[in-house]
């Protein structure tokens, strides 16, 4: 190696040292001091009430150390600080429902049909005398109707995550549903009711059970942690703030939480988007250490290298990509997982057993593959943002396999989508035909990919079309039936689900939630996401 070779790996290895230290202190400083005495506590929560102050925020790091002042960035000067005190979420928790006043069987349908419900959300559900909510709809997918509507859900109710068919059943009956706004809510199944809430921040995006329903971890972006907590209470165990720095932006900084991801291996996987950073935490250690750190400092096993223009700068990127985002199983037990870098257009795979990165792998712009269209052993696909291009992703290669355009019912150069469908239980794609949505594209509806032939399907099924030309409604989330026969999605900013045929593409049957229940919307409900109970057997979420 020359000389100048091993100043740059050297300057590598200091960096991502670097990293590691500044997480370490944000997981040491930031918890310990905030876990301490009045006057830390006193200025966080009036920081919280307090919105438009920004106090200097003091941090103590022990008894007779000096104090030292969070590093001047914005993400400092958030309104969330009060929640990085255990104590302070933990005072926001309410018990809707005593667990022991709940029924023992489904009170709106047969437990039989489990399979058939799926939980609808709706990000944000507006009447007279309401503030702005979410709701949590529950719908029937073998009749194709309602069966309730469970409001004052957290604004922009975001995901749902559900348990597993090996636990047991006062167990299995609970999903958790996390807002925008960072209400985690328990939800029954059975009684299709909220039952608890704890509200963990003040922007959130995920949360997900560990592998065998112990505990729960939900993370936030404002302020920058994840909590964990008990799963049947919701007290608070642990709370892990973010710092560290990236290959994109070396100053410190507080990071927003990403994706959070549950594997069979005794790990949590959690996306820190603007450090650049994959952190695994041991769920099975009830101190839930952080055991290792992926960053965008990596190199990886293929020798991999890509370019990424930001601003005026070009970097390659060999490790996490810019503003992780998504987190996805490639295989049952999650051994190797795709990390989604939306501002860099890349996916990353990683070996979570062996701690390495195998792979980058250049996308369409700004991919986003939702729960993503596994096949397998085969391939991985996913939808992007900018444009009408999916990737397809190989798995016995771990790289590029290659690009499939959207068809002409969708024009490829006026935007892509959001999500496609997962594979059954069974890890079957129904006649093996993969539904993407179109969510920003210029006209919005789903349409079939053939996954032997990897391409768009020839007719039939033909595109369904939701709605041409419609710029502010966005088409997404299709999900299958559990028999494989119709596919559901809904057209966010309106108030409509379809029902569509999976052999021919018609549309034979809608869902107008304005006419659900007798009341005065001020605007249009807003259904976005569908998640299946089905899922509950599936071992790829």
């Amino acid at each position: 190696m020359s000389q100048s070779q091993e100043k740059g790996a050297g300057r590598r290895d200091v960096l991502k040292a670097f990293a590691a230290a500044g997480l370490g202190f944000a997981v040491g400083s930031w918890a310990l001091a905030l876990s301490r005495g009045a006057p830390v506590q006193k200025v966080v929560y009036e920081k919280a009430e307090e919105v438009r102050v920004k106090p200097v925020v003091q941090v103590q790091q022990q008894t007779a150390a000096p104090q030292v002042s969070a590093p001047p960035h914005d993400a400092f000067q958030k309104r969330g600080l009060a929640y990085l005190s255990a104590d302070y979420i933990q005072s926001t928790l309410r018990v809707l429902v005593p667990e022991d006043q709940l029924p023992s069987k489904p009170t709106a349908y047969n437990i039989n049909d489990l399979d058939w419900i799926a939980i609808l959300i709706e990000s944000r559900y507006h009447e007279p005398g309401v503030e702005m909510v979410g709701a949590y709809t529950f719908l029937d997918m073998k009749n194709f109707k309602v069966l309730k509507r469970v409001k004052n859900a957290g604004d922009r109710v975001h995901v749902v995550r559900f348990g597993r068919e090996e636990w047991p059943e006062h167990k299995r009956r609970f999903a958790l549903g996390m807002s925008r706004d960072c209400w985690l809510s328990k939800i029954d199944l059975y009684s299709m009711q909220v039952v608890r809430q704890i509200k963990i921040g003040v922007d959130c995006r995920s949360a997900a059970y560990d592998k065998d329903g112990k505990y729960v971890i939900a993370g936030s972006k404002d302020p920058g942690h994840v909590v964990i907590l008990d799963a049947e209470t919701f007290k608070v165990l642990k709370v892990i703030p973010f710092l560290g720095v990236s290959k994109f932006f070396p100053t410190p900084m507080m990071g927003r939480q990403g994706a959070i991801l549950t594997t069979d291996l005794g790990y949590w996987l959690v996306n820190v988007k603007d450090a650049e950073m994959v952190l695994v935490i041991d769920y099975r250690d009830p101190s839930f250490p952080i055991v290792h750190v992926f960053t965008s400092y990596d190199t990886n096993k293929k020798g991999r290298s890509v370019k990424v223009q930001i601003g005026d700068k070009t970097y390659e990127t060999t490790g996490i990509g810019k503003s992780p985002h998504e987190l996805n199983k490639l295989d049952k037990v999650g051994r190797y997982v795709a990390v989604t870098g939306q501002e860099s257009s890349t996916i990353t795979i990683l070996d979570v057993e062996n701690f390495e990165v195998v792979n980058v792998i250049p996308c369409g712009k700004k991919p986003h593959p939702g729960p993503g269209t596994l096949v397998p052993n085969k391939y991985f696909l996913t939808n992007a943002i900018a444009e009408g291009k999916i990737t397809v992703i190989n798995l016995q290669t771990m790289d590029l396999e290659k690009y499939i355009t959207y068809p002409q019912e969708f024009p490829a150069d006026t935007g892509g989508g959001l999500y496609s469908t997962p594979p059954l239980p069974d890890g079957t794609i129904p006649k093996g035909l993969a539904w993407f949505d179109t969510t920003f594209n210029i006209n919005k509806g789903i349409f079939a990919v053939d996954i032997y032939m990897l391409d768009v399907a020839t007719r039939p099924p033909k595109p369904a079309i939701f709605a041409a030309n419609k710029p502010g409604k966005w088409a997404m989330h299709p999900g299958y039936t559990p028999d494989g026969k119709y596919v559901i999605s809904a057209l966010e900013r309106t108030d409509t689900v379809y029902k569509v045929d999976a052999e021919t593409g018609e549309i034979v049957g809608t869902i107008n939630l304005k006419n659900v229940e007798p009341v005065q919307l001020l605007e249009e409900p807003s259904p976005t996401g569908i998640f299946p109970a089905w899922r509950i057997k599936a071992p790829w979420f």
